[in-house]
């Protein structure tokens, strides 16, 4: 489906000109899930200390949202901005400029991305409704020891289809500027679609890494959850590709 779409392309700074883009949405080879492991070591090694404080403050926010309902819409309606604070991080990193704990906020103040964040966070919301009766469904089966194989199956089907509709969603709202919600959705879903099999891979190497994780009696997860958050972004940069053409329409293809 080809949508069509003008999109403005922002650095740190990012250019406030509108300019013509052509999104496309790249294959890459499975194999290229490694690249995003070691260059995400790399740019984890130039401020080592501001990520694991990020995703540490990101984490200990969700734990502390599951004691109260309330607490859990408020942190799903403010996790889009802490993540495009986090990403806006990543960026600054691969530009060899300084980062900060602050620039984990920053987007909470950039007015024009609130409408669609929030949009993202209310889907999201609604996304999870079918997962978490699933999820309640699954226990009940197995605090009774007869466990419905459909159950899980079901559960395993919708919960890799949530994942692909929002897996870059925040990314494309706001590096992308893009504004429509099934715009949004719809590339997040097709590139993850398009690049299941690199994806796999990434999570095989995850699994694996948190397998040494739990070896090191959870010390290591320090240095490997933020790794691998920044090769998630990076798998982004790897799928999404702009370029640019003053002549031709702009469009998003999906």
């Amino acid at each position: 489906m080809r949508v069509a779409t003008r999109v403005v392309i922002k650095g740190l700074k990012f250019v406030d000109q509108n300019v013509q883009v052509k999104l496309i949405i790249r294959r890459v080879p499975i194999q290229a899930a490694m690249s995003w492991l070691t260059k995400a070591w790399e740019l984890f090694r130039q401020a080592p200390s501001t990520m694991i404080a990020m995703v540490a403050f990101m984490t200990v926010l969700s734990l502390v949202a599951q004691l109260h309902p309330v607490l859990a819409v408020f942190l799903v309606l403010a996790n889009p901005f802490l993540t495009a604070g986090f990403y806006k991080a990543i960026v600054l990193l691969q530009q060899q400029k300084e980062v900060n704990f602050q620039l984990l906020f920053s987007v909470f103040s950039e007015t024009r991305y609130r409408r669609t964040f929030i949009r993202l966070a209310g889907a999201n919301l609604l996304a999870n409704i079918p997962l978490m009766l699933l999820a309640a469904r699954l226990m009940e089966q197995t605090k009774t020891g007869v466990v419905d194989p459909m159950t899980m199956f079901l559960l395993a089907v919708v919960l890799s289809l949530v994942f692909m509709l929002f897996a870059y969603a925040v990314a494309i709202a706001y590096f992308l500027n893009e504004q429509r919600l099934q715009a949004i959705l719809t590339a997040s879903l097709t590139a993850c679609w398009r690049n299941v099999g690199a994806l796999t891979l990434f999570g095989i190497m995850a699994v694996a890494l948190g397998m040494f994780g739990i070896v090191t009696f959870g010390f290591a997860f320090i240095v490997i959850i933020p790794v691998l958050q920044i090769a998630f972004f990076l798998s982004f940069s790897a799928f999404f590709a702009l370029q640019l053409d003053d002549s031709a329409p702009a469009v998003l293809e999906v």
